[in-house]
């Protein structure tokens, strides 16, 4: 019999070897039950009291002394459904706690092709409809992968769907490459940068985070949700957004 499954109901490895022994028997003193499962006599007795309080054991009192039994399985079953009930009652709290601890401070990292898309993907999810999404692209080096190129299009017409405005700043070199294309979207702002700026690395702001995209042969998307911070990007994005062009 594998016992793991009883040990996760929160049985000892003891109360789970008492147990199973008593449900052979009709009911014994705990003279046998020493003897044959070779636990301790202090061990046997602290597990037994533990089993009763647990509602899996009852005994009576008789000449021999305490004789003790063991409570039909179906407990066990009654037991975890009676759980669940009670974890089900106060699940809605448990997730008030957590997403107010969410709304102070995150962090994650997204690795590889499929992290950048879930990343892409969650921004979309995440940001409100109506809400603005601010950009700081890629350079030119980084949009001559096609395949980027294609993904990121593809995303910004699903943020289109919920009409999120998008304000991207990109250098002026990757105009031709993908600032023309990018103009034509709805729901776009476009302005560019001099040609000197360069960025190994796009960021996206909106709401309280912040993602930063590294485009390389392992893609990398590093997430923070800090309010403090975000306002400190947006700050930087509006210092660019007046020296830019359109």
């Amino acid at each position: 019999m594998d016992t793991k499954v009883l040990e996760e109901t929160g049985l000892t490895k003891n109360e789970i070897a008492i147990y199973l022994f008593l449900l052979k028997k009709i009911e014994v003193t705990t003279g046998p039950l020493i003897k044959e499962t070779a636990i301790a006599n202090s061990r046997v007795y602290e597990s037994l009291n533990s089993l009763i309080k647990k509602g899996l054991v009852t005994y009576t009192i008789q000449k021999e002394g305490k004789k003790f039994r063991a409570v039909d399985p179906k407990i066990l079953l009654e037991k975890e459904e009676e759980r669940t009930k009670k974890l089900k009652s106060i699940i809605l709290e448990l997730l008030s706690l957590k997403a107010y601890k969410e709304t102070q401070s995150a962090t994650s990292i997204y690795e590889g092709f499929d992290g950048f898309k879930t990343a892409f993907k969650k921004i979309i999810k995440d940001c409100p409809i109506n809400g603005i999404i601010y950009i700081i692209g890629f350079s030119k080096q980084q949009y001559s992968d096609e395949s980027l190129r294609n993904f990121i299009a593809n995303m910004n017409l699903k943020s289109a769907q919920k009409k999120q405005k998008l304000k991207i700043l990109i250098d002026k070199e990757t105009m031709e490459l993908i600032g023309r294309e990018m103009e034509k979207q709805k729901y776009t702002d476009i302005r560019y940068l001099p040609k000197e700026f360069t960025s190994p690395a796009a960021i996206d702001i909106f709401e309280d985070y912040v993602y930063i995209f590294l485009w390389e042969e392992k893609p990398f998307v590093f997430m923070i949700k800090n309010s403090r911070i975000a306002e400190s990007f947006k700050s930087y994005f509006n210092f660019l957004w007046k020296i830019a062009k359109k």
